[in-house]
């Protein structure tokens, strides 16, 4: 429910927005690798998932809308340590820093992502963020691979504040 109300703002994607482009049988070995369309509801396997220091959600969810040049991610997480939130993400991609929009998160949350940009390097997506949490600024560094099945969703993230150096690996199973 949480992450429905979140997603009702996100545009309808059209066919060639989720649609898988064909593989190129006659690309050479130097051609770049094809970018995949993360598209889709995905949901955190928690157990698969390896939050070392970090204490691991309750659950997280997320909706992601790509097109060529926006990455737009629908997020609910339930955690112990920062409650419930809620929130939407538009990323660009190979685009400057953009700042998130006024009011995609309450002004006394514990956790915020302040500005955003997204690159592609080959098949994975490098997204580079900065954050506030409990009034400690630091940056994000995720790098998201999705597997040959198209199923699981990776994504490999280095926290960096002055609370300390933290890295998780997520992985997410689509729905």
């Amino acid at each position: 429910a949480l992450l429905a109300a979140a997603t009702a703002t996100l545009p309808a994607q059209t066919p060639s927005q989720t649609a898988t482009p064909p593989a190129t049988p006659t690309a050479s070995a130097t051609a770049p690798a094809a970018q995949p369309n993360l598209s889709g509801a995905w949901k955190l396997d928690i157990a698969k998932s390896d939050f070392g220091q970090v204490p691991p959600p309750n659950s997280e969810s997320e909706i992601i809308q790509q097109t060529p040049d926006t990455l737009t991610i629908a997020t609910a997480n339930d955690s112990d340590d920062t409650g419930k939130e809620v929130y939407i993400l538009p990323i660009p991609i190979g685009a400057a820093e953009t700042s998130t929009p006024a009011g995609n998160f309450p002004a006394d949350a514990d956790f915020k992502i302040l500005a955003s940009k997204a690159q592609w390097q080959g098949a994975t997506l490098v997204v580079d963020q900065k954050m506030n949490y409990k009034g400690s600024v630091g940056t994000i560094h995720s790098v998201y691979t999705l597997s040959s099945d198209g199923k699981t969703l990776t994504r490999q993230t280095h926290y960096s504040l002055n609370l300390g150096d933290f890295d998780v690996t997520y992985v997410l199973a689509k729905l």
